[in-house]
C-alpha cells in the first residue's frame, strides 16, 4: 500500500520538479531555458512562456473593447485572429492583463499535474517509467509551455472521467462537462460517445439535450463560428492525411525524377485507400479477439472510461485532419487504458500486443526529440534527408497501427454498450416475430 501511494505521487512530483527546474532556468539563464526546451521538447520556444494562453486572453480583452478579433487582434503580441469558440470571448471573469499571463499559466500547469494524480496510477516501477515518459514527452511539454487550451480541455476530461462512474446524477455531470469542453474546443464532442453505455431511454435523453444545446449554440453563433473556422491554422502535424500526402514530398527530396511520372500525382489517393483498407482489416481482427474483449471487460470501470475518452479523442482528431502536435497530450488517456488492460489480461499474446502498443505511444510522443537529434545536414550526402524521411515514415506507420488498436477498442466498447445490446435484442425479437 505504501509503495502504491509513492508510485501514484511520483509522476505529479516529477512534473513539479521539472516545473521548478525550468522556472529557475527562465529566471537565471534564458539561453539555457531555450536550449533545454529546444533539445528535449524538439520545438523553438517563444521569448516567454504561455504564448497561446496570452492569445486567448488578448482576444477577450480586445473583444471587450469592441474590436472584431476574428479579423485582427491588436491586443495579441503576434496579432493572431481568434480561432477558438465564441464562448471564450464571453468569459468576462478571466483576467486579461498581460501581467496575468504568467500566474494563470503556472496555475494551469499545477492543475494539469493535479489531474495526473487521478488519471495516472502505476502499480509497479515498470508502469511508472512508461507514465513518466508519456507525461514528460515533447508533446506534453509543448502543450504546457505554450499554455494551450488543450491542456484545459485535458483537465476537464479527466474530471469527466472521474465523474463517469457511480450514480446517474454523477454520470450526468460527466456528460455536462464533456459538452462544455466540446463547446469550448469542438473536437471533445466525440467523447459523448461514452453515453452509449447508458440504457436506451437515458441515452436518448442525453442525445436530445446535447443535440438541442449544440443546435442552439450553432444558431446563436453561426457567423462567429464560420469566422473562427477560417482562422484555424492549416499547419503540419499528425493525422490521417500526413502519410499519404506528405510522403510524396519526402520521396521527391530523395528522388526528384519521380515527378515526371503521371501516376505520381495519384499516389496520395491510392495510398490513402490502401491505408484505410489495411486499418479496417486490423480493426476487424482485433475487435473479434476474445482475449482482448475479455481484458477490456475486466478493466476497472474508471480506467475503461478513460480509455474510451482517449480513443475517441485521438481517432476523431486523426481522421478529421491535421493536428498541431500538442493535441497529442490526450494520448495519456490511451496509455492509462492500455496499462490497465494489460494488468487485466492473463493471456501472454494479448499482453505482448498491448505492451507493443504502449511502446508505440511512447515512440510517437517522443518522435520530435528523435527527429531533432538526427544529422539533418551532411555535406555532399543525402544521409540526413534519408534519416529524417525514415524516422518520419516509421512515425507515420506507427500512428496508423495505434489508431487501428484504438478504433478496435471503440468497437469493443460499442458492442458491449447498453444501447447496442438493446438494438441487437430488438432486432432478434423482430426477426423471431416474422417467422412463419
Amino acid at each position: 500500500m505504501q509503495q502504491e501511494k509513492v508510485l501514484r505521487c511520483a509522476v505529479p512530483l516529477l512534473g513539479l520538479a521539472l516545473l521548478a527546474i525550468f522556472t529557475v532556468l527562465y529566471a537565471v539563464d534564458l539561453n539555457a531555458y531555450y536550449r533545454a526546451l529546444g533539445t528535449i521538447g524538439g520545438f523553438k520556444p517563444f521569448k516567454y512562456p504561455f504564448l497561446d494562453w496570452e492569445g486567448v486572453s488578448a482576444s477577450i480583452k480586445c473583444w471587450r473593447e469592441g474590436v472584431n478579433v476574428y479579423i485582427n487582434n491588436p491586443c495579441d503580441v503576434l496579432n493572431r485572429p481568434h480561432d477558438y469558440s465564441p464562448l471564450w470571448l464571453r468569459a468576462v471573469f478571466i483576467p486579461t492583463g498581460r501581467a496575468w499571463t504568467m500566474p494563470i499559466g503556472v496555475v494551469m500547469i499545477l492543475a494539469f499535474l493535479l489531474s495526473l494524480f487521478w488519471l495516472v496510477r502505476p502499480a509497479n516501477w515498470r508502469e511508472l517509467i512508461v507514465f513518466a515518459l508519456t507525461c514528460t514527452s515533447p508533446l506534453v511539454l509543448y502543450a504546457v509551455e505554450r499554455g494551450n487550451v488543450d491542456v484545459i480541455i485535458f483537465i476537464m476530461l479527466v474530471g469527466a472521467g472521474v465523474l463517469s462512474t457511480g450514480a446517474l446524477a454523477k454520470r450526468s455531470l460527466s456528460y455536462a462537462l464533456i459538452l462544455l469542453a466540446g463547446l469550448l474546443k469542438f473536437y471533445p464532442l466525440v467523447v459523448l460517445a461514452t453515453a452509449l453505455r447508458e440504457r436506451p431511454r437515458t441515452f436518448l435523453v442525453i442525445a436530445a439535450a446535447v443535440g438541442l444545446t449544440t443546435i442552439g449554440f450553432v444558431y446563436r453563433y453561426e457567423e462567429e463560428l464560420a469566422a473562427a473556422w477560417r482562422n484555424v491554422p492549416r499547419v503540419g502535424g499528425w493525422g490521417s492525411v500526413s502519410l499519404p500526402f506528405d510522403g510524396p514530398r519526402y520521396a521527391l527530396l530523395l528522388f526528384p525524377e519521380l515527378k515526371q511520372f503521371a501516376w505520381f500525382t495519384a499516389l496520395p489517393y491510392g495510398t490513402m485507400g490502401v491505408l484505410l483498407i489495411v486499418t479496417a482489416i486490423q480493426v476487424i481482427h482485433l475487435a473479434r479477439n476474445g482475449n482482448l474483449i475479455c481484458a477490456f471487460a475486466k478493466m476497472p470501470e474508471r480506467d475503461a472510461m478513460f480509455f474510451v475518452i482517449g480513443a475517441a479523442l485521438i481517432t476523431g482528431c486523426f481522421f478529421a485532419g491535421r493536428n498541431i502536435p500538442y493535441r497529442g497530450v490526450h494520448l495519456i488517456f490511451a496509455v492509462t487504458g492500455l496499462v490497465a488492460m494489460r494488468r487485466a489480461t492473463d493471456n501472454p499474446a494479448t499482453r505482448a500486443m498491448i505492451s507493443r502498443t504502449v511502446m508505440i505511444v511512447v515512440l510517437v510522443m517522443w518522435e520530435r526529440f528523435v527527429f531533432k537529434a538526427l544529422p539533418h545536414d551532411v555535406p555532399g550526402s543525402k544521409l540526413g534527408a534519408f534519416a529524417s524521411a525514415l524516422v518520419w515514415l516509421i512515425h507515420e506507420v506507427l500512428w496508423w497501427r495505434l489508431v487501428a488498436v484504438l478504433v478496435a477498442m471503440l468497437v469493443i466498447f460499442t458492442a458491449k454498450s447498453e444501447v447496442f445490446t438493446a438494438l441487437r435484442q430488438s432486432r432478434e425479437l423482430s426477426r423471431q416475430g416474422f417467422r412463419p
